[in-house]
């Protein structure tokens, strides 16, 4: 048992310093680390859908019929290009949903705030409040998602440096054991 929990300490250590690294690279250039992030995610869809393909063209004949693997192959390929030419774009892209979705999610909050009005301890006004921020911030994100998208990876970026900083002190807490 003593043993395990050394290599699962050491396994700990290493991993909390590597996350460590990162987290310092998200939080000085967010930008640039869900590019690579993206980057990353493209080549693996890529391989993925040479694979596919690869798988096609082995299979035997009489299964070659029934195989999706080639057309697979080539919309998970054309994807992963897609992706890797333009990563800023989708990256752009995904962050005005988010803050598309946020709009909606707090314009419905605000009627069902107004709705509870007529009922006693409902908050209503809490509700209605906090949905406002939330519209506003909803729009902003729309209107500037590069700064929205810096922002959010600085603050993952510290959220996740803290986090791993508190796992490295447990893990050398627990190799005094």
């Amino acid at each position: 048992m003593e043993q395990y929990i050394k290599k699962y300490t050491s396994y700990s250590i290493l991993t909390s310093l590597i996350l460590i690294i990162l987290s310092i690279f998200l939080i000085s250039n967010p930008n640039q680390f869900l590019n690579i992030v993206m980057t990353i995610f493209s080549i693996i869809l890529i391989l993925s859908g040479i694979i596919q393909v690869i798988g096609y063209f082995r299979s035997p004949a009489e299964l070659k019929a029934f195989s999706i693997k080639l057309i697979l192959g080539i919309i998970i390929i054309v994807l992963g290009i897609f992706l890797l030419l333009n990563s800023s774009m989708v990256n752009t892209i995904i962050t005005a949903i988010i803050g598309g979705w946020m709009v909606i999610q707090s314009i419905i909050k605000i009627q069902i705030a107004f709705n509870l009005r007529e009922y006693a301890n409902s908050n209503w006004k809490a509700i209605c409040i906090l949905s406002i921020i939330t519209l506003l911030l909803g729009i902003l994100i729309i209107i500037n998602p590069f700064g929205a998208i810096e922002t959010i990876g600085r603050i993952a970026g510290i959220m996740l440096l803290v986090s791993e900083i508190i796992n490295l002190i447990e893990s050398i807490f627990m190799l005094r054991l």
